[in-house]
């Protein structure tokens, strides 16, 4: 890997970032705890220090894989020097890929609450984690006919062998989870799997059995958003996926994300994005960029 390393996968039909790489040298990216509005993983090749996750706090030294779903408030601070390659996943990324290994891999790699984030590997494992990001650098250097579907395709491959590496150690959970962050994984993971007919903010509360201005209060806190805002992306999100990557009719698309009314659906689209869901797809027919 190059010194002072940084890549970025654009999707070159909604010019939307897919993906980055970043090489590490230092912990100053990660010295102050906050959240990430996007999936991470790094690799600690060399060094150690300590990582603080929510109220925990654990030790890393050489040969780290260590993973972050969405909003995860983390610390890294380092001893010294570091040699470590950090990789970003905007949201869409899964979903503009989607195909059940890319699925299955989010789902191992950074659903599970409560989960301890830091997993020790072998040197085997690591150069197999290097093997794809290598190949995904040789592939990137020239702007190459296919070299966005070919940089997906390794970064897929990554993916794959991290989750196999994640299902072999199994699943240690810590025992100082606090509250408010199990109820934020708990709310995200909520949205994710009811978000196809659950629209109120009202649902989530009642299912996650906790009042409503709680759930909002706590949300616009740790996330920066309110439940209705996280609710609304999510939905906007696969809306744009099936425009996208599908032929399905706009009637169908509203339908199967819970709206019956499609001129209704075709406001709450224009409202969010600026534009219909006809001309957001047609847009991307004709290659325009939004």
């Amino acid at each position: 890997m190059n010194e002072q390393l940084k890549i970025e996968l654009i999707n070159p039909q909604t010019n939307v970032l897919a993906f980055k790489l970043i090489q590490l040298h230092t912990d100053e990216y990660f010295r102050s705890l906050k959240s990430f509005n996007c999936y991470k993983i790094i690799l600690i090749k060399k060094g150690k220090g300590q990582l603080t996750f929510d109220t925990a706090k654990y030790d890393f030294s050489e040969n780290c894989l260590i993973r972050f779903p969405i909003y995860q408030p983390f610390q890294i601070e380092a001893d010294g020097p570091i040699d470590g390659i950090l990789l970003q996943f905007h949201p869409d990324f899964f979903w503009n890929h989607k195909y059940d290994m890319e699925l299955t891999s989010k789902q191992v790699l950074f659903k599970s609450i409560g989960e301890i984030p830091l997993i020790k590997i072998t040197n085997e494992e690591m150069a197999q984690l290097l093997c794809p990001l290598d190949n995904l650098l040789l592939e990137l250097r020239d702007d190459r006919l296919g070299r966005y579907d070919i940089g997906v395709s390794w970064v897929k491959i990554f993916m794959i062998y991290a989750s196999r590496i994640k299902t072999a150690r199994g699943a240690i959970y810590s025992n100082v989870l606090s509250e408010v962050h199990h109820l934020t994984r708990e709310l995200i993971n909520a949205v994710e799997a009811h978000f196809h007919y659950k629209h109120r903010p009202a649902d989530y509360a009642k299912l996650l059995n906790v009042n409503i201005k709680t759930l909002n209060r706590m949300a616009k806190q740790h996330l920066g958003k309110t439940v209705g805002d996280i609710i609304s992306e999510r939905i906007i999100t696969q809306a744009k996926h099936e425009l996208y990557l599908s032929d399905k009719p706009i009637k169908q698309i509203a339908f199967d994300l819970g709206f019956h009314d499609v001129a209704y659906f075709s406001r709450f689209f224009k409202t969010q994005t600026t534009v219909s869901p006809e001309v957001y797809r047609k847009s991307l027919r004709v290659g325009s960029k939004l």
